[in-house]
């Protein structure tokens, strides 16, 4: 047992036989919880009295998390790996050689759809899609689903594919994504016939952005409907799940005045500028009384046009951030009474107009924890807890559908997506063959979640449990 564990454990205030209590900072809490994943405890957090509840877990509750082999079918994986190596680097090359921005991935979709189709799989090359804020039904030309059925009914694995650019190339390693779910893909391929289940293979453009993006209006058209559990990568500086992805949600904000000559007749006038900074203030004041993982962040777009007019018109531009949409809904809340108060301070009209956001995943331990077995079986052990905390559309695949993200290490400690040696490290052959690893791990990870039903079931029993918890706060 971890020594600081054992010590909340003892030191704490004692209920009864099985409960402790003990204060601590919600920052420890955190990764006390991550720890309590791999022991028969279970903590929660009184967030008035900034207390941790640690209980013992009933002996039925606690998972088993056994010593894991590679699979039997290891070295047919391998062999069907390495049997495509060449090809698939010829298609790793000619996406990085070839940026395309979301929603216009032609070339990557023709790519991978027309390889897919000569392993055996059914494709399906562009897809409906539906914006769910418009309500609005698209086509995404470059979305595709590829589907291989096993020898009966069984679960759905989906292993996601992203392949769109940034303005500066393949910074943020698309390239490689791609690449490490077709590994994983074609391994499966001719194993499918010994097992129950379908695997599927979705294309999903536009994660950077574009005209209409990808996995949301997907998700909302109903294309990832029957998928029990959804497995992706992603290329970064070390090995990791369980990516911490904040849900998000960004405001545009527009207050409305009188204009009035300042000099002139100043009383005539209201400020919509004044309303803004009033709003922008006290949305500033929030921060002190806010969780730590919040994220609030927001510019003054418009403040009127000219110092002797009285500002008519002035636009904010927010977003807001946090590990769990719940609590995202409750900044929300706060800052539209922020520009309430605005409004009211100076007679202004306020407005604001919340876009779609990305929501947070829901991380589910025992799917993590298979992965990164799975690669430490590789010998792989630069594992190492990823901190820093972004935001994506894998958010909203995660928040319905129990999902791992994992993370291969092609760069350097320190050195992130969208920045110059990111994007030469996503067109280097090393790290080609730190994605074909990657894909070897979600081919093991696949196989025993085809091939253990029970740990299927499991994981969504937990995903489902979370989701519960979460949206009863």
């Amino acid at each position: 047992m971890d020594s600081r564990l054992m010590q909340l454990v003892v030191n704490g205030k004692k209920e009864d036989d099985n409960t402790y209590v003990y204060h601590i900072d919600g920052e420890d809490y955190l990764s006390m919880r991550q720890l309590a994943d791999y022991l028969p405890f279970e903590m929660t957090i009184d967030e008035n009295t900034n207390e941790i509840l640690i209980k013992k877990k009933d002996t039925d509750e606690v998972p088993v998390r056994k010593q894991r082999e590679l699979p039997e079918k290891a070295d047919k994986v391998r062999s069907m790996i390495k049997k495509y190596e060449k090809r698939l680097y010829e298609i790793n090359k000619s996406i990085f050689d070839h940026p395309e921005k979301g929603n216009q991935e032609h070339h990557a979709c023709q790519q991978l759809t027309s390889f897919l189709n000569e392993v055996g799989f059914e494709v399906i090359q562009g897809l409906e899609g539906k914006i769910p804020k418009e309500d609005k039904e698209v086509f995404l030309d470059t979305a595709f689903k590829a589907v291989i059925k096993g020898k009966e009914p069984g679960p759905v694995i989906a292993v996601m594919l992203e392949y769109d650019a940034l303005p500066m190339g393949h910074a943020c390693g698309h390239n490689l994504i791609a690449s490490s779910g077709m590994a994983a893909a074609i391994a499966l391929a001719p194993l499918m016939k010994e097992v129950a289940g379908e695997l599927w293979v979705m294309g999903t453009p536009a994660e950077e952005g574009g005209e209409y993006g990808g996995k949301i209006p997907l998700l909302h058209a109903g294309q990832f409907e029957g998928v029990d559990i959804a497995l992706i990568t992603h290329p970064g500086d070390r090995w990791d799940t369980g990516a911490d992805f904040l849900a998000i949600s960004g405001a545009q904000i527009e207050f409305t005045g009188k204009p009035s000559h300042a000099s002139a007749a100043p009383e005539k006038g209201i400020s919509a500028l004044d309303a803004a900074i009033i709003a922008y203030n006290s949305i500033e004041m929030m921060r002190e009384h806010s969780r730590s993982d919040a994220r609030i962040h927001g510019i003054i777009k418009e403040g009127g046009t000219a110092s002797n007019i009285v500002p008519e018109r002035a636009v904010l531009s927010y977003a807001v951030r946090a590990l769990d949409q719940p609590y995202v809904e409750v900044l929300k809340s706060k800052i539209e009474n922020c520009v309430e108060a605005g409004a009211v301070a100076t007679g202004a009209l306020g407005k604001v107009d919340w876009s779609f956001g990305y929501s947070a995943p829901i991380n589910v331990a025992e799917l993590d924890h298979m992965v990164l077995d799975y690669a430490r079986l590789l010998n792989i052990n630069e594992i190492k807890q990823w901190e820093a905390l972004g935001s994506s559309d894998l958010g909203n695949i995660g928040y319905e559908i129990p999902t791992c993200n994992l993370w291969f290490k092609i760069t350097p400690e320190g050195v992130l997506p969208h920045t110059h040696a990111f994007l030469e490290a996503s067109g280097s052959k090393d790290g080609f063959q730190s994605a074909l690893a990657a894909g070897e791990v979600l081919a093991f990870s696949a196989l025993e979640l085809f091939e253990n039903h029970e740990m299927v079931s499991l994981i969504q029993q937990k995903f489902h449990k979370e989701k519960e918890s979460l949206l009863s706060q």
